[in-house]
């Protein structure tokens, strides 16, 4: 084994041996910045232990096939975490590590990985880490590569390392060493042991050009990373040094370390606390202690200036400035997270020098710059669109969906967040914005713009706009389990890769009118030739084999076609749902033929939805056929229906006694209905005719304790969580058993639902206590 790199001690010729990060860190370090001290197992540590491993474990080819192969790529992933996991260190470097790590002088111990690679580089691996939601450098593989704790203990710390080694070879990380041609000669992987010991306070800042960001939590660091609280935020400018907002977090939970011993191995040293209600209520710092902070980052800056990313800590318990102590756990060169104060920018904060060429409503975040092609009307179909284009166009049905899928960015005339294009390109991660008027005669075919679908403006191509690097959404790296189901919609094959890593309990709707878009559009509905339709149930087949096989054992409730008749005059209405299937059930009967067979194949985990049902004759009709194919006599099988026609508030009970196993839900269509408005136009929304309406409580209220008292589950799959998330809090609060949300939705729901669980939990912890029962 090599050298042990002391973090007090790396010099510049050793950057190859622990990547630029960590000689940042030493160099700030040595310039007697306060840097959190600490030891370096370097990645030459790390090649020396593969090599003891067989090499016929390592094959580069098989890693390369396995890419594709999602069930193939996990097994191999838990093969190779297991030969790393059940390798042996040799003895020497135990000795040496072991006594590395008591010169550190801490009872407990922190292990955090940092990649590059093989020339020392990390930019040029950037996307190998990247989910739909942006991490820095350091906390981006906090996301994939967990940091464990351990104690002082040689078993506890070899148990650690081989933790952290392990998890390179993650299903998740084998996907993107095959996306970029890599395998594990390429990447250097270093870890950092530190200190391990319980904070005051702790957060991060993020420097952009114009602002600087601080977040502040009680405890260690891990409660702000992992996503279980909402911290403070305190938002400055950056020339001037002047807070311009802050806002009060929710910071009822925080990590500290547990007291422990050496005698043993401990391989997990933090504990969660719940801080005092009168902490929840009190911001973390202080003016005084903002400005100590703020001339931290500035000395920081004079000697590393293309930081962008801090993770402070502060060991002191009193808010006093003048004995506050703040130190440095990490850097990194790369903003990431989304400010709730950028959210609260009142709307005549112009960051801009030109004004935007034309605005909509924004309906999937991201920005893009790219050229413009213009085709106002989709019908008939175009023959391509170029790949790497902003498409402009009047408005996209669901039979053009397969278009969107290989441009860059959307741009709409027609439509709101809920209308099709946009539900799909938020899945697929295009920048998009809807109900932008007269864009096909404001924007040039051909011409170069800046597209930014966070905040629904189109600008210039030179156009800088700050603003933008802000809202870049947080991952969910959090373990902490809740009680509420949080699942995904999705629609889209080509999602199934990140999704399936997402922290969710499930699919909780996977619109079959979208993931069947392309075939759907092929072929003439009237026409049904026995050739495409052992095609259309082949190819459903093959779908449902990826979502199931993907999510297993996790639920996929799949939504048979909710599709509208070619006759229909009404966008709202029509013959569509389950009303469709009394006059021709021969599609519904080939999606009944497809889920039957791809569940005799092992697929357990799959279930139905029935769309948009009217009447219990619907439902009734569609169970006959159920039973007639043999899918209600499976054990694991369930059918559910939508809850989005409001005469299901009143008729649940009878649809219950009928068959009907759980209700989604559907908060889009139900909205409209029950408050007669249009999803597609914003200004009823803008006026309080939405989803957060008191009617639309009621009846949400309503449907979820008639489930309950019939003992069955009720979830919520349509935009309201999203676009109302102080709604999640009274779901939760009315015993909502799940909530399904699109995938860049996750994040923000599961910090949602885990804050307002913990309240109840501390709420309830209190009552006892003051009742005497606790």
């Amino acid at each position: 084994m090599s050298d042990i790199y002391w973090l007090s001690q790396i010099q510049y010729a050793e950057r190859f041996l622990v990547g630029d990060e960590l000689l940042i860190l030493s160099q700030l370090l040595q310039n007697e910045q306060p840097i959190l001290p600490g030891f370096v197992i370097g990645h030459d540590c790390w090649r020396e232990f593969l090599e003891l491993i067989p090499q016929a474990v390592w094959q580069e080819k098989q890693l390369q096939n396995d890419g594709r192969d999602y069930q193939t790529r996990q097994a191999k992933a838990r093969d190779y975490r297991r030969i790393i996991q059940q390798a042996t260190i040799p003895q020497g470097w135990q000795t040496k590590i072991l006594q590395a790590a008591q010169q550190v002088d801490s009872p407990s111990l922190l292990l955090q990985p940092f990649i590059t690679n093989s020339s020392g580089d990390r930019s040029s691996i950037n996307s190998l880490w990247r989910l739909p939601f942006e991490y820095p450098d350091s906390s981006r593989l906090a996301a994939q590569m967990r940091s464990p704790t351990c104690n002082c203990n040689p078993e506890a710390l070899t148990t650690a390392l081989k933790s952290v080694w392990s998890e390179l070879f993650s299903a998740t990380s084998l996907l993107y060493w095959q996306k970029l041609g890599l395998n594990q000669d390429d990447l250097n992987l270093s870890v950092l042991v530190r200190p391990l010991k319980s904070a005051y306070a702790s957060g991060t800042i993020e420097i952009s050009e114009h602002f600087i960001t601080i977040k502040a939590n009680w405890g260690l660091a891990q409660s702000l990373l992992q996503g279980d609280v909402e911290p403070d935020e305190y938002y400055l400018d950056r020339d001037l040094g002047q807070i311009l907002f802050q806002h009060l977090g929710h910071k009822n939970y925080a990590y500290r370390t547990k007291h422990i011993s050496l005698s043993v191995p401990i391989n997990d040293c933090l504990e969660a606390y719940l801080p005092s209600e009168e902490l929840t209520e009190t911001y973390v710092l202080n003016r005084e202690a903002i400005a100590q902070l703020i001339q931290l980052t500035q000395e920081l800056l004079e000697h590393q200036p293309q930081i962008k990313y801090l993770v402070w800590t502060t060991f002191n318990s009193t808010a006093n400035p003048q004995v506050e102590q703040f130190y440095i756990a990490q850097c990194g060169h790369h903003l990431f997270t989304h400010s709730a104060l950028a959210d609260k920018l009142p709307t005549d904060l112009n960051l801009s020098s030109e004004p935007p060429l034309l605005s909509g409503v924004a309906a999937s975040p991201g920005t893009i710059k790219a050229k413009i092609v213009v085709i106002p009307n989709l019908d008939p179909y175009p023959q391509s669109i170029p790949a790497n284009s902003i498409l402009v166009t009047k408005e996209i049905t669901p039979q053009q969906i397969p278009l969107i899928k290989q441009v860059k960015g959307i741009i709409t005339e027609m439509g709101g967040r809920n209308s099709h294009g946009a539900i799909v390109a938020r899945e697929l991660g295009i920048p998009a914005i809807a109900n932008a008027t007269d864009a096909t005669k404001i924007l040039t075919h051909g011409e170069r713009v800046l597209l930014d679908g966070n905040n629904g403006h189109v600008y210039p191509p030179s156009q800088q706009h700050p603003i933008n690097q802000l809202t870049v959404k947080n991952i969910v790296s959090s373990t902490y389990p809740l009680a509420t189901k949080l699942m995904v919609n999705l629609a889209q094959v080509e999602s199934i890769p990140i999704t399936a890593k997402l922290p969710v309990d499930g699919v909780g709707l996977l619109r079959s009118e979208l993931l069947l878009a392309d075939l759907l559009s092929s072929q003439v509905l009237a026409q049904w030739q026995e050739s495409w339709q052992r095609q259309f149930v082949a190819t459903l087949c093959n779908y449902l084999r990826q979502f199931g096989a993907a999510f297993a054992p996790r639920p996929v409730f799949y939504r048979s076609l909710d599709l509208y008749g070619k006759d229909a005059t009404n966008s709202v209405l029509g013959d569509r749902g389950t009303y469709g299937y009394l006059s021709d059930p021969t599609l519904f009967d080939l999606e009944l033929e497809a889920l039957k067979t791809v569940i005799a194949e092992g697929n357990q985990n799959l279930k139905l939805i029935l769309p948009f049902v009217r009447s219990l004759e619907e439902f009734q009709f569609c169970y006959r056929r159920l039973e007639n194919i043999g899918l209600t006599a499976q054990n694991s099988f369930q059918v559910w229906m939508m809850a989005e026609v409001p005469s299901v508030i009143m008729l649940l009970p009878e649809y219950i006694r009928a068959g009907v196993q759980g209700i989604a839900i559907g908060t889009n269509d139900l909205t409209q209905l029950l408050l007669g408005v249009d999803r597609e136009q914003t200004q009823f929304s803008d006026r309080g005719l939405n989803a957060n309406h008191p009617a639309m409580q009621k009846a949400i209220a309503e449907l979820i304790k008639t489930a309950h008292n019939h003992e069955i589950e009720c979830c919520i799959c349509g935009q309201a969580p999203v676009e109302h998330p102080d709604l999640i809090e009274k779901l939760v609060h009315w015993g909502i058993d799940a909530i399904s949300v699109e995938p860049d939705a996750v994040a923000q729901t599961y910090k949602a639902i885990a804050r307002t669980e913990k309240r109840m939990l501390l709420k309830l912890a209190s009552s006892l206590m003051r009742s005497g029962t606790l």
